[in-house]
């Protein structure tokens, strides 16, 4: 008799066992947000602080899931100063937040810089200055966050004529020049990815027009720089689809 008892008992007691395994995993999937950070100038800075879009999209991807999502991205800043952002208090939107290092994250996406070349120099140097700074930035954050997903993040191409009009007086061969310029930090940045093995949301080839410049559908024409409100939306669902497609959660 015991032994029929324990017959029964036993399975009942795994069974029970595995239920309240199931209910203690999904309730950490949905109290335990996800933490993104992601990195850039104002072409990521435009997603915004609460980066409410790309939200939108992974709601609908994840819909158990919470995420929580913190844009260090700032205007008018090269990739020089992505180790500042690392390592040191960054000040964004009136807020001030901490070195992203000293934080725990799961995913950090970094923006390729691209519209803001190191034209200080020539393009040769430069671009090796650019690939300098991303194997420094990268090693940094493999030592101090060995389980984190690194991501990089090539933004919008440039329009290859009207580059900054209406924002910066240019002749035309120099607008012209300033987008090719502009084209050879993003493609380096892919490049680097490329070579390294770092998964690449590739928003500038998907931003191209039949031309090979960048489609004006996705560039804000009072200034000819910025994504327009239909590439902010380009931007943030091509990071959701690629977290979904690439199983990075």
């Amino acid at each position: 008799m015991p032994k029929k008892i324990a017959l029964v008992i036993f399975p009942i007691i795994i069974l029970l066992s595995l239920v309240f395994l199931l209910i203690k995993i999904l309730s950490t999937d949905i109290n335990n947000p996800y933490k993104i950070v992601l990195v850039g100038d104002s072409m990521t800075a435009i997603l915004g602080e609460n980066v409410s879009e790309l939200k939108d999209y992974l709601k609908k991807d994840f819909p158990n899931q919470k995420f929580e999502i913190i844009n260090y991205s700032l205007g008018s800043t090269n990739i020089f100063s992505v180790d500042d952002r690392l390592e040191k208090i960054s000040t964004i939107s009136g807020r001030i937040h901490p070195p992203i290092l000293k934080q725990d994250f799961d995913l950090i996406i970094i923006e390729s810089f691209g519209h803001n070349p190191l034209s200080q120099y020539k393009l040769k140097e430069g671009l090796e200055k650019q690939t300098h700074a991303l194997t420094s930035a990268i090693y940094k954050i493999k030592q101090t966050h060995p389980e984190s997903r690194i991501v990089f993040l090539a933004t919008i191409a440039p329009h290859k004529t009207r580059y900054g009009e209406g924002s910066v007086v240019l002749m035309p061969d120099k607008r012209i020049e300033w987008a090719k310029e502009r084209v050879a930090y993003i493609e380096n940045h892919i490049k680097f990815a490329k070579e390294n093995n770092i998964p690449l949301v590739n928003i500038y080839q998907k931003s191209l027009d039949e031309k090979g410049g960048g489609n004006i559908d996705y560039i804000n024409t009072k200034d000819f720089i910025h994504p327009s409100p239909t590439g902010v939306y380009l931007i943030s669902k091509e990071i959701a689809d690629f977290i979904k497609n690439n199983h990075l959660f």
